[in-house]
């Protein structure tokens, strides 16, 4: 008796980077007011600061994606934060990666160059269209503050990583 064997693999090729579609924004979570539940004593003790992020973009000055954070001190006692921006690529089985460097930076509230954390990813040549965003912490040098991270809305721009 002969058996049929195949060799032929049956499983799905490969997730790679895709464009994001427009319900993979919806996640947006807005840090406004960081730490300040009513209900809970313990995090009312912890003081206020907004984080914020702007859209992943291609860099003005090298092929990369880039995005960056920073924070907005209300009534903190600290005049830094540590500020981590991890940038992330939509890829075709609908899951958001890590990619490119964490930035990680120690800065002043307020923003703008030179108080800001930034996040980078360099584009291969021949970029697609590839949905990315960002995801911010910001992290208060010597206070308690609370776990929550900013995740910026969607961008689909010309540029993708392996």
């Amino acid at each position: 008796m002969l058996v049929s064997v195949s060799t032929a693999a049956s499983a799905s090729p490969a997730p790679v980077p895709a464009p994001a579609p427009e319900s993979a924004g919806d996640d947006l979570t807005v840090l406004d007011g960081t730490g300040t539940p009513e209900n809970d004593a313990a995090a009312a003790a912890l003081c206020l600061f907004t984080t914020n992020g702007d859209y992943v973009h291609v860099s003005s000055s090298a092929f990369e994606a880039s995005g960056h954070g920073w924070w907005v001190n209300i009534n903190c006692s600290t005049a830094t934060a540590v500020v981590t921006v991890q940038l992330q690529q939509y890829y075709s089985d609908g899951v958001w990666r890590n990619k490119g460097t964490v930035g990680r930076s120690t800065v002043r509230s307020g923003g703008g160059a030179g108080n800001r954390a930034t996040g980078r990813g360099a584009c291969t040549a021949g970029s697609a269209l590839t949905g990315w965003r960002s995801v911010i912490d910001v992290d208060l040098v010597g206070l308690a503050d609370d776990p929550g991270k900013l995740t910026t809305s969607t961008r689909n721009i010309n540029c993708r990583r392996a």
